[in-house]
């Protein structure tokens, strides 16, 4: 099955014209998990920003009950064959040729909640914390922030693990984790580090 493609500028138009939720599930034909999705790609490339959706979202809630939906798409489409749920797959090992920062942007994309620990090959390891197409910490001895961050993903080799989530101390990176990731390939074009 292919997988279907939305114009951001098209589903930006539909939400800035005032369609609603369900409008656009029906529209786009998205599933509820699609329609979220949707939204938290929006959220990590700049075009939409998480009080839009916070807001947006209250505005909903306020005004339809959606407890519902499932009901009455049965009764619309007829009993449907039921669904086993869905298996939560999870594995770990040792990934080679991975450029960390096609990794984290797919953990941004994802919008994974996890601490993601980085250890350049001959560099100073690093620690990042993600949260939902976010990067809301990161930190490296002495530094903290963007800085530690771009610090952490210039070698061209290392190791990363996952290790137990945790709340961060404190946020200190505000910008769009993809902001993050062109700042970091453009820092390392500028110093000739290119992932081999």
């Amino acid at each position: 099955m292919a997988k279907r493609e939305i114009m951001a500028k098209d589903f930006m138009r539909d939400i800035q014209a005032g369609l609603d939720d369900l409008g656009l599930m029906r529209k786009y034909r998205l599933t509820p998990k699609g329609l979220d999705s949707t939204f938290r790609k929006l959220l990590t490339v700049g075009l939409i920003s998480r009080f839009d959706l916070e807001t947006r979202r209250n505005g909903l809630e306020e005004t339809v009950d959606l407890s519902g939906i499932h009901t009455a798409l049965v009764e619309r489409d007829g009993p449907r064959r039921r669904q086993k749920p869905r298996t939560r797959y999870s594995y770990s090992g040792k990934v080679e040729g991975v450029d960390i920062l096609d990794y984290v942007q797919w953990m941004l994309i994802e919008g994974r909640q996890t601490v993601l620990e980085i250890r350049p090959l001959n560099g100073i390891p690093c620690t990042l914390f993600v949260d939902d197409g976010k990067i809301l910490h990161a930190s490296s001895m002495e530094l903290e922030g963007e800085e530690a961050f771009y610090q952490c993903v210039q070698s061209a080799r290392g190791e990363f693990a996952h290790l137990a989530w945790s709340v961060p101390g404190r946020i200190t990176i505000e910008k769009a984790g993809m902001q993050l990731l062109f700042e970091a390939a453009r820092r390392r074009d500028e110093r000739g580090l290119c992932p081999e």
